[in-house]
Protein backbone atom coordinates (compact mmCIF):
# COMPACT_ATOMS: atom_id res chain seq x y z
CA UNK A 1 0.00 0.00 0.00
CA UNK A 2 2.96 2.32 0.19
CA UNK A 3 2.54 2.91 -3.54
CA UNK A 4 -0.19 5.43 -2.59
CA UNK A 5 2.25 7.47 -0.55
CA UNK A 6 5.39 9.46 -0.79
CA UNK A 7 7.89 7.44 1.24
CA UNK A 8 10.51 9.18 3.32
CA UNK A 9 12.97 7.10 5.29
CA UNK A 10 15.35 8.57 7.77
CA UNK A 11 17.89 7.19 10.16
CA UNK A 12 17.75 8.08 13.81
CA UNK A 13 20.93 7.11 15.60
CA UNK A 14 20.51 6.64 19.34
CA UNK A 15 23.06 4.12 20.47
CA UNK A 16 22.37 2.06 17.36
CA UNK A 17 20.62 2.48 14.05
CA UNK A 18 16.85 2.65 14.07
CA UNK A 19 15.06 3.17 10.79
CA UNK A 20 11.71 4.90 10.93
CA UNK A 21 9.31 5.47 8.09
CA UNK A 22 7.46 8.71 7.59
CA UNK A 23 5.04 9.08 4.75
CA UNK A 24 2.73 11.74 3.43
CA UNK A 25 -0.65 10.03 3.28
CA UNK A 26 -3.08 10.87 0.52
CA UNK A 27 -5.71 13.49 1.25
CA UNK A 28 -8.35 10.75 1.03
CA UNK A 29 -6.51 8.65 3.65
CA UNK A 30 -6.11 11.58 6.06
CA UNK A 31 -9.78 12.52 5.69
CA UNK A 32 -10.68 8.86 6.26
CA UNK A 33 -8.54 8.73 9.40
CA UNK A 34 -10.09 11.93 10.78
CA UNK A 35 -13.59 10.63 10.07
CA UNK A 36 -12.82 7.33 11.83
CA UNK A 37 -11.13 9.12 14.75
CA UNK A 38 -14.21 11.29 15.28
CA UNK A 39 -16.48 8.23 15.03
CA UNK A 40 -14.42 6.37 17.64
CA UNK A 41 -14.17 9.36 20.02
CA UNK A 42 -17.94 9.95 19.89
CA UNK A 43 -19.01 6.28 19.93
CA UNK A 44 -21.28 5.36 22.84
CA UNK A 45 -18.84 2.52 23.72
CA UNK A 46 -15.93 4.97 24.07
CA UNK A 47 -14.98 5.50 27.72
CA UNK A 48 -12.44 8.30 27.93
CA UNK A 49 -11.00 7.03 31.23
CA UNK A 50 -9.86 3.72 29.72
CA UNK A 51 -10.06 4.13 25.93
CA UNK A 52 -7.93 7.24 25.41
CA UNK A 53 -4.31 6.41 26.21
CA UNK A 54 -2.03 9.44 26.47
CA UNK A 55 1.71 8.90 26.90
CA UNK A 56 2.86 11.52 29.46
CA UNK A 57 6.54 11.21 28.51
CA UNK A 58 8.82 8.95 26.54
CA UNK A 59 11.29 6.92 28.60
CA UNK A 60 14.21 8.95 27.22
CA UNK A 61 12.66 12.30 28.24
CA UNK A 62 13.39 14.13 31.46
CA UNK A 63 10.38 14.75 33.71
CA UNK A 64 11.53 18.40 33.80
CA UNK A 65 11.44 18.76 29.99
CA UNK A 66 8.76 21.35 29.20
CA UNK A 67 8.16 19.65 25.84
CA UNK A 68 6.78 16.41 27.28
CA UNK A 69 3.10 15.68 26.84
CA UNK A 70 2.55 15.63 30.60
CA UNK A 71 4.17 19.03 31.14
CA UNK A 72 2.36 20.52 28.15
CA UNK A 73 -0.98 19.33 29.52
CA UNK A 74 -0.12 20.92 32.89
CA UNK A 75 0.89 24.21 31.23
CA UNK A 76 -2.34 24.27 29.18
CA UNK A 77 -4.39 23.18 32.22
CA UNK A 78 -5.72 20.30 30.08
CA UNK A 79 -7.12 16.90 31.04
CA UNK A 80 -8.23 13.95 28.89
CA UNK A 81 -11.50 15.70 28.03
CA UNK A 82 -9.61 18.68 26.63
CA UNK A 83 -7.36 16.37 24.59
CA UNK A 84 -10.43 14.58 23.26
CA UNK A 85 -11.98 17.94 22.27
CA UNK A 86 -8.78 18.97 20.48
CA UNK A 87 -8.65 15.62 18.66
CA UNK A 88 -12.26 16.06 17.57
CA UNK A 89 -11.43 19.54 16.25
CA UNK A 90 -8.41 18.53 14.13
CA UNK A 91 -8.69 19.67 10.53
CA UNK A 92 -6.95 18.22 7.48
CA UNK A 93 -5.10 21.54 7.04
CA UNK A 94 -3.25 20.73 10.30
CA UNK A 95 -1.93 17.40 8.96
CA UNK A 96 1.86 17.05 8.85
CA UNK A 97 2.79 13.41 8.12
CA UNK A 98 2.15 9.78 8.93
CA UNK A 99 4.48 7.44 10.83
CA UNK A 100 4.59 3.71 10.23
CA UNK A 101 4.72 2.03 13.64
CA UNK A 102 8.37 1.06 14.08
CA UNK A 103 7.46 -1.75 16.49
CA UNK A 104 5.33 -3.52 13.90
CA UNK A 105 4.52 -2.14 10.45
CA UNK A 106 1.30 -4.17 10.36
CA UNK A 107 -0.09 -2.05 13.24
CA UNK A 108 -2.11 1.08 12.45
CA UNK A 109 0.05 4.13 11.69
CA UNK A 110 0.34 7.34 13.71
CA UNK A 111 -0.95 10.52 12.09
CA UNK A 112 0.84 13.75 13.06
CA UNK A 113 -0.75 17.19 13.20
CA UNK A 114 0.31 20.67 14.26
CA UNK A 115 -2.25 22.88 16.00
CA UNK A 116 -2.24 26.28 17.60
CA UNK A 117 -3.71 25.98 21.10
CA UNK A 118 -3.79 29.03 23.39
CA UNK A 119 -1.40 30.77 20.97
CA UNK A 120 1.20 27.99 21.26
CA UNK A 121 2.12 25.43 18.59
CA UNK A 122 1.26 21.92 19.72
CA UNK A 123 2.48 18.75 18.02
CA UNK A 124 -0.03 15.88 18.10
CA UNK A 125 0.66 12.29 17.06
CA UNK A 126 -2.26 9.89 17.37
CA UNK A 127 -3.50 6.55 16.12
CA UNK A 128 -6.64 4.48 16.33
CA UNK A 129 -5.35 1.45 18.17
CA UNK A 130 -8.58 -0.55 17.85
CA UNK A 131 -11.63 0.69 15.91
CA UNK A 132 -13.98 -2.05 17.08
CA UNK A 133 -13.22 -1.56 20.78
CA UNK A 134 -12.82 2.22 20.44
CA UNK A 135 -9.18 2.53 21.58
CA UNK A 136 -7.15 5.65 20.74
CA UNK A 137 -3.47 6.17 21.54
CA UNK A 138 -2.05 9.68 21.67
CA UNK A 139 1.72 9.27 21.82
CA UNK A 140 2.41 13.02 21.49
CA UNK A 141 0.46 16.09 22.58
CA UNK A 142 3.16 18.59 23.42
CA UNK A 143 4.48 22.03 22.65
CA UNK A 144 6.40 21.95 19.39
CA UNK A 145 10.09 21.62 20.16
CA UNK A 146 10.92 23.00 16.69
CA UNK A 147 8.92 25.39 14.50
CA UNK A 148 6.07 23.60 12.75
CA UNK A 149 6.32 23.64 8.96
CA UNK A 150 4.52 26.52 7.29
CA UNK A 151 3.92 24.45 4.17
CA UNK A 152 1.63 21.53 4.89
CA UNK A 153 0.39 18.88 2.49
CA UNK A 154 -3.31 19.87 2.58
CA UNK A 155 -3.34 23.44 3.92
Amino acid sequence: MLTNYQLIVYNNITGGMIVSCKIVSSEKDVLGFLKELKEVLTNSKFDISKDLDILPKKSSESPLDSYTTGNTLLALDFDKNDVQNQLLAIDISEYLETFIDDKDSSLPPFFAFGKSIKNKDVYIKVKIRDRINCKVFCVSFHFARYPLPTKRPYA
